[in-house]
């Protein structure tokens, strides 16, 4: 597999000869369930103090799809989910650049815009960004053929607020909404889970998990980086860790003692920048 390093330095060039030709999917051709839609615009701007792209106002979610072109027969899907809090979406440090860098690394990857909640009247915050998530999973298996990947090796990978979505999807065995068409038959329930930094984990300042979040023998097996210095507690990935392994569920947990939050594939610290490396040497080890 080709070296962080490596990575890091043909990413750009990455993503700038692949911007044209990766297939973008509208996830609701008929229209968000129950009409949600809101009053404002989408818009993008970039981070005043980090320069980073972020995305507001998302009404209209799509999945954009990250093909590798030297994945061997069999490689995993991984659907991500980049973080901001359920307010906005870092998409491109937490969903563009983890794709491409999945791609290096001969594996498949799609990138969710997924719809952002109006506060004032979608509860739980995560409510439309679950249907999203499932959503885009059946889609991915539904079109696995067209894409030339294996419809039981889809997973999702979510960052900080992206995590807590990909938890609960992972903990939901069922769909959230009506189904639209043949793909909606398909399980809204991924292959495989990586939470980075996951946020809203666990009932705050203990080690129980958050109302909705169920662990039991089918929940899919789950990779976990954390920083320990992370202003988000990691007692949400101790919490989701412990009952993994109480469930008796595949779980692998890296905790780093510095890196704080939000860092994605620009990390400085040592040992924290590697886990990319590690999570591909999971996968590799989940599917030989």
């Amino acid at each position: 597999m080709p070296s962080l390093l490596f990575g890091l330095s043909l990413l750009s060039m990455a993503l700038s000869t692949q911007t044209h030709s990766r297939p973008i999917i509208n996830l609701w051709p008929n229209g968000n369930p129950g009409g949600w839609t809101r009053s404002d615009k989408e818009s993008s701007e970039k981070s005043p103090d980090s320069d980073l792209l972020l995305v507001k106002g998302v009404s209209t979610p799509t999945l954009e799809v990250f093909k590798s072109k030297s994945a061997k027969p069999g490689a995993p899907m991984v659907l991500v989910c980049p973080g901001g809090g359920y307010f906005i979406e870092a998409i491109e440090h937490e969903g563009w650049e983890i794709a491409t860098r999945l791609n290096l690394a001969g594996i498949h990857a799609a990138v969710l815009k997924y719809r952002l909640p109006i506060r004032e009247q979608d509860k739980p915050l995560h409510k439309v960004v679950l249907q999203d998530t499932q959503r885009a999973l059946r889609l991915l298996r539904s079109r696995a053929q067209e894409f030339g990947v294996t419809p039981d090796r889809v997973g999702i990978l979510g960052f900080s607020a992206g995590g807590h979505a990909a938890a609960m999807t992972s903990t939901t065995p069922d769909g959230t909404y009506e189904a639209q068409d043949d793909a909606d038959k398909l399980s809204p329930r991924p292959d495989f889970t990586v939470l980075i930094y996951p946020a809203y984990l666990n009932v705050e300042g203990t080690l129980q998990l958050a109302k909705g979040l169920t662990i039991d023998k089918y929940t899919p097996p789950t990779f976990i980086v954390q920083a320990m210095d992370d202003p988000i507690p990691i007692e949400g990935s101790l919490a989701y860790t412990h009952a993994c392994h109480f469930a008796k569920v595949p779980v692998e947990l890296h905790l780093f003692p510095k890196g704080g939050h939000g860092y994605g594939l620009r990390t400085h610290e040592p040992g924290l920048k590697t886990w990319p490396d590690l999570l591909i040497a999971w996968l590799d080890r989940l599917y030989p």
